[in-house]
């Protein structure tokens, strides 16, 4: 055999062999690997279930599984009954209880009759505290730091340092000069803040009001515990009538309840698009006023179809629709406001990916969260007349958006205003609801309904506040 020959050979052997491989195969093997790197690339919204099996695990603790497992099974809805006149209300609520559902705001109005004699007792002994228990004295033992308490049981929480960064943070954050963070440390540190919640000794005043009223007019269906059944799409059965009822999250109407609408107040629904809460205050049947405000043009569209569809005449003459930012709202004209903040929506977060805040190019927008909710709430408080009340909500399930929103703010306005602020009591809801709605036990400064599969509404945290001055 040649030389040549042998050469040859060789080379046909390597060429067939593992250890090369042709231009083809090598492209295929690029392409195989580009197909595994994308295939093993995180949707959003596991980006969004690895955040709260991070923080909410710790925080929630034997509660979380159950909760996980709520949020990604079927949300539970009630109907809302729309009482824009007795004959569409009425065919309402007969198709509502012919499919087995229940009314359970009329449910929570027949145990509010037992509630009312202790609540009054309560508030009674609230009245009779003596001067020298209404003054109470933090820690620090300094003159500037006394704060009048309304209660002996007060609320309390402190503030020793100041925010970075108010454009980042609504939470009180500071940096040790002892020590360089890395960017990506401070990203950790940043949003451990923000998902937690810890007390502290800064006194809050917290007040007991009378259990709101709840109008005849106010009516929702839901079905039994356990039931997930979802209700058939309302239709319009004759030219010109109205949607005989309304489909939303039963702990969405929490807020509108604890706001305590009457007759003559004047309204401002601060954050108010898509319209659930706007249909549920205007059962209330009120004759005072309600502005309808969004920063949003299309959610605002999506709001007035809505008004449109459900509201007759009077109740859309009643409603003044604005599109402006919350934050430029600060005039003192409203009995009571509504701010009901843009938040992580954690169950939307942990089903779909359009739209998540967890995507990864939202950190900086998603980091920016408290900080928004907490001027939203400022403005809304400044948009309060004194004796007036302010209502705040997310359907988070974050500490650092609920109480630590409510921390914040109420710090920032005993540092930074006169403005004389209480906390009003909500721990009737608990009794109220509590064969509707699933309550964590441990808020400090309100109330937060959990998800649970037996009765999968919320997530959904309510503060009210009460403005003295």
């Amino acid at each position: 055999m040649s030389r040549t020959t042998i050469c040859n050979s060789q080379l046909y052997k390597l060429l067939t062999s593992n250890k090369f491989i042709s231009f083809k195969q090598m492209c295929h093997r690029r392409s195989k690997k580009k197909m595994a790197f994308q295939s093993n690339s995180k949707s959003n919204t596991q980006h969004a279930l690895n955040h709260f099996d991070m923080y909410y695990s710790s925080y929630y603790k034997e509660l979380w599984p159950s909760i996980r497992i709520s949020l990604l099974s079927q949300q539970k809805y009630c109907a809302l009954v729309n009482h824009c006149d007795e004959g569409t209300a009425f065919k309402a609520e007969s198709k509502l209880s012919d499919l087995g559902a229940e009314d359970f705001i009329q449910r929570a109005v027949d145990m509010s009759t037992d509630l009312k004699a202790a609540h009054s007792q309560s508030i009674e002994t609230d009245r009779s505290h003596t001067e020298k228990d209404n003054v109470i004295v933090s820690d620090d033992s300094h003159e500037d730091n006394i704060q009048p308490s309304h209660r002996s049981d007060s609320i309390v929480f402190s503030s020793n340092n100041d925010p970075i960064d108010e454009k980042n943070t609504s939470l009180y954050d500071f940096m040790p000069t002892n020590k360089v963070y890395t960017q990506r440390e401070f990203l950790h540190q940043e949003l451990a803040r923000q998902n937690t919640f810890e007390d502290t000794d800064f006194l809050v005043n917290v007040i007991t009001e009378d259990i709101p009223r709840i109008p005849d007019t106010l009516k929702a269906y839901c079905y039994k515990r356990g039931n997930i059944d979802l209700f058939p799409e309302p239709s319009i059965s004759r030219r010109n009538s109205k949607l005989g009822y309304y489909m939303m999250d039963a702990a969405s109407m929490l807020p509108v309840i604890a706001l305590d609408v009457q007759d003559n107040d004047n309204v401002l629904d601060m954050c108010s698009a898509p319209g659930g809460k706007m249909l549920t205050m205007l059962q209330y049947q009120h004759s005072g006023t309600l502005l309808c405000n969004d920063s949003s043009k299309s959610r605002l569209q999506r709001l007035t179809r809505t008004l449109h569809s459900y509201g007759n005449q009077t109740m859309i003459d009643k409603v003044t629709v604005n599109q402006d930012d919350g934050l430029t709202l600060n005039e003192p004209s409203y009995d009571k406001v509504l701010v009901d903040v843009p938040c992580t929506k954690d169950r939307h977060s942990a089903l779909e990916d359009d739209n998540n805040i967890f995507k990864p190019g939202r950190m900086k927008e998603r980091l920016q969260i408290p900080a928004l909710q907490k001027h939203l709430l400022l403005s809304g408080i400044m948009s309060c007349v004194p004796g007036g009340s302010v209502v705040y909500s997310t359907c988070s399930l974050s500490p650092g958006q609920n109480d630590g929103v409510i921390q914040a703010t109420l710090e920032h306005l005993w540092k930074e205003t006169n403005i004389d602020i209480s906390v009003v009591d909500l721990s009737y809801m608990q009794t109220l609801f509590k064969d509707t709605f699933n309550f964590y036990p441990s808020c400090r400064f309100g109330q937060l309904v959990l998800p649970n599969l037996r009765a999968n509404f919320g997530p959904m945290f309510i503060c009210k506040l009460h403005r003295t001055k």
